[in-house]
């Protein structure tokens, strides 16, 4: 640990770190490595060092729901209506979404994430209740429940209040109770407590500057707001890899239940695991050199962090560190090479033929991620390969068995298929969740002629359901999209739903997109027109929204290309880069034109809805778009 934190591209990418690593019921590392803030330069301490885990937070969740699995309280097959005090689930499906689903992310709903909302910047603030936050977003059944892996925030958020419900115990105070003070982790806490702020690490942004201490509305996450130590986390893998019996005895958890949180029940493919209960797949499944690897990982501003356990080597890793960077990718692979590289993850059996190009064209098409959206195309380029072109680049994978390839840097990506053999869905370099394949068909629109110059746009986005306008009435492609229409299709697109929040703007309350805009304005993609006004109703300028775009993309950790293009007069200064950056993305349709090495983007004309409709599908497409 010591030669491997040590490294300069190591440092670079942490202010301050902190490690654990158990086996066999032993502490072999508690450490930590750099400084708690630029200024004093104090040692990080891994017993009293505080970070935030962001969704490693989900495992505790999920041990709790256990825990009354064991009590006999819960059962994994209960139809979570039962816990919902009345309140009927959308769901079209025959079947109904399980405490089980919830736990493995399977629950087929929609997608809901926070928003800047849910992050309070003092600690005055009043949260709303878990209650209120569940019921206030609480999503429809899209895809039949069990059958696809889509990472969940709502579900874990769902298992707290569940937990809630069943122990009449707020959830925090379960936690602290039946978890916590039995381990005897004294600085861990689903709350930002005094003392645990007081002694958390400084977190720095890109430009170097300290990100103040924020705070969560509801103020307990169960998906993410858990703040602890190395040594903490040490205590609990310690019970975990010991059958759920801490080292003097007390029970935590049944062994039956800690076998069903280290088992896989979800997997895209035998060799390519999805989710236990409460688990993932390993961040690097190419480099587990044949171990059986659990793990989980966090995100939250300023922070990542990573757990592993090995249970067959009764082994478990913590990290955690004040910067989101992929030191934990790092770490994960060296450690594995270091200490199991006699074995080797294998992929496939070792005499499986490839099939030929004609034999794969069953997996060419396009696939929309469940989470994000954005598209992966899939080409046959000859026996035994694809090509694959997503958000990280343009990959060649050959294939290794029925239905899983590998790419040039060993990572895999499998297919799924439905009762009748048919492909419906893949998993590749956004691993925790699945990416379905899209229906080519389109019942097109009456002034939408095949050979139209945006019929691949507008055709395309209906063929995936992108567009809820009627197929039997024109399209009306050069109709002017609204600022409210704008702001509608962008979330919409990328499943951001709208916010109940009071209004930021004095004239959006009577608009039908009022939720949309509301949420736009919450996470930073705009900022009204002056005066307290947003004008919902006004045709929105090609340049506005060359704004809104690139504010997207960048809040979506996308790469914005450094502005190149020359651009012809007419945007206005504010506008220019990005303007630039959406020409450099290539995100819209043949209306932009070239003229002695200039581009005329028109930014001051009104956006139409076939421009609208080429710049969402170029952006779903993603090809220069980069993580």
């Amino acid at each position: 640990m010591d030669a491997f934190f040590a490294k300069d591209a190591i440092k670079q990418k942490a202010g301050s770190i902190t490690v654990s690593v158990v086996q066999d019921g032993k502490v072999l590392v508690s450490k930590g490595y750099g400084a708690i803030d630029q200024t004093s330069k104090s040692p990080i301490d891994a017993s009293k060092t505080t970070y935030r885990i962001g969704s490693v937070s989900k495992v505790f969740t999920a041990t709790a729901v256990m825990q009354l699995v064991d009590q006999g309280k819960i059962s994994l097959q209960d139809n979570i209506e039962k816990y919902l005090n009345g309140f009927k689930v959308t769901n079209p499906f025959d079947i109904p979404v399980t405490i089980g689903d919830l736990l493995t992310h399977t629950t087929g709903f929609e997608v809901r994430e926070s928003t800047d909302a849910n992050f309070l910047a003092d600690a005055s603030q009043k949260p709303i209740s878990l209650k209120e936050n569940i019921f206030n977003q609480f999503p429809p059944v899209v895809r039949k429940p069990g059958t696809s892996y889509m990472y969940d925030n709502f579900a874990a958020e769902l298992q707290g209040y569940i937990v809630q419900q069943v122990s009449g115990e707020p959830f925090g105070s379960y936690i602290q109770k039946h978890l916590f003070q039995p381990l005897g982790m004294t600085s861990s806490s689903f709350s930002l407590t005094k003392d645990l702020v007081g002694r958390l690490a400084t977190s720095y942004d890109v430009e170097g500057n300290a990100i103040p201490v924020y705070y969560f509305s509801p103020s307990e996450w169960p998906e993410g707001s858990m703040i602890s130590t190395a040594s903490d986390m040490a205590l609990f893998m310690k019970t975990l890899l010991n059958d759920g019996r801490t080292a003097n005895g007390t029970v935590i958890l049944s062994p039956e239940s800690v076998k069903a949180m280290s088992t896989y029940h979800m997997a895209i493919h035998p060799d390519w695991p999805d989710t236990t209960y409460g688990f993932e797949a390993p961040v690097v499944q190419s480099k587990t050199n044949g171990e059986y690897v659990i793990s989980k990982g966090g995100d939250l501003l300023g922070f990542s962090s990573l757990l592993w356990l090995l249970p067959d080597r009764k082994t478990g890793v913590f990290v955690s560190y004040s910067m989101n960077e992929e030191l934990r990718v790092d770490l994960f692979t060296a450690f594995m090479d270091h200490y199991y590289a006699g074995g080797k993850s294998t992929f496939g059996p070792k005499d499986f033929k490839p099939q030929s190009e004609d034999d794969l064209a069953k997996f060419e098409g396009l696939y929309s991620d469940l989470r994000y959206k954005f598209l992966a195309k899939v080409e046959a380029a000859g026996k035994g390969v694809l090509i694959v072109s997503n958000l990280n680049g343009r990959h060649e994978l050959k294939q290794v068995n029925d239905l899983l390839f590998l790419d040039e840097e060993g990572k895999p990506l499998a297919f799924k298929t439905d009762a009748d053999g048919r492909i419906i869905y893949l998993k590749y370099t956004n691993y925790v969740t699945y990416a379905a394949k899209m229906s080519e068909d389109s019942a097109g629109f009456p002034d939408i002629a095949v050979d139209h110059p945006y019929a691949s746009y507008i055709l395309g986005l209906q063929s995936f359901g992108y567009l809820t306008d009627d197929p039997s009435k024109p399209f009306q492609p050069l109709q002017a999209v609204t600022r409210g229409a704008f702001i509608h299709a962008v979330t919409a697109l990328l499943s951001i739903q709208g916010s109940v929040n009071p209004s930021s703007f004095t004239d959006i309350e009577d608009s039908p997109y009022r939720k949309d805009i509301q949420v736009a304005a919450e996470i930073g993609l705009l900022n009204g027109t002056g005066g307290g006004l947003f004008e919902p109703d006004r045709p929105i300028r090609r340049e506005e929204a060359a704004v809104i775009l690139i504010r997207l993309v960048a809040g979506l950790g996308l790469k914005v290309p450094d502005p190149t293009v020359a651009l012809a007069p007419g945007t206005s200064k504010w506008a220019v880069d990005a303007v630039k950056s959406v020409m450099n993305l290539k995100l819209h349709g043949p209306e932009v034109t070239e003229s002695n090495g200039s581009f005329d983007y028109g930014s001051q004309r009104d956006l139409n809805k076939q421009e609208l409709a080429a710049l969402l599908f170029t952006m779903l497409l993603a090809d220069n778009l980069k993580y």
